[in-house]
């Protein structure tokens, strides 16, 4: 299992304000470019939506991911990460135990963050605890705990 093809779209996380759309990703992808591009942002982003904890992601607490504008105010829409997942039909029957039968090959998975600093997960718009939202990802072999989803 990996994640191809995916796009992850991501709303007011950490340096990014606004929408932002980034992708596909392939098997093998590589994210390059000047120091303060926003790279490291950008693996906090993925690691954030995978249900890594905030204090992994160079964070004290979750508020802190929020974007800032220049006013150090945060947006009232908080922030979100959305990571979309193209499934193989293997995949598919495992996930179908968890989500019932799923309307299309894709699994869309959300992470959200208020402007309180509350944090929300979702797989394909339905909110989920934080263990169902591990275990599907762990159905599709990516290990949260294991941290060996980045490199």
């Amino acid at each position: 299992s990996y994640i191809k093809n995916t796009f992850r779209i991501q709303h007011n996380f950490k340096s990014y304000g606004g929408k932002q759309e980034i992708g596909p990703f392939y098997r093998f992808t590589a994210v390059i470019g000047p120091n303060g591009a926003g790279k490291s942002n950008l693996m906090d982003a993925i690691s954030f939506v995978l249900g890594v904890h905030s204090r992994q992601l160079r964070s004290n607490q979750l508020k802190d991911l929020l974007h800032k504008d220049g006013t150090n105010d945060v947006s009232p829409d908080g922030a979100y990460v959305s990571l979309i997942y193209g499934l193989d039909d293997a995949e598919k029957e495992k996930i179908t135990a968890h989500l019932g039968e799923l309307p299309s090959d894709e699994l869309n998975f959300t992470r959200r963050i208020s402007d309180k600093g509350v944090g929300s997960y979702s797989v394909n718009g339905s909110d989920v605890a934080h263990d169902e939202y591990e275990n599907i990802l762990k159905d599709l072999g990516i290990l949260v705990k294991a941290r060996n989803f980045l490199v």
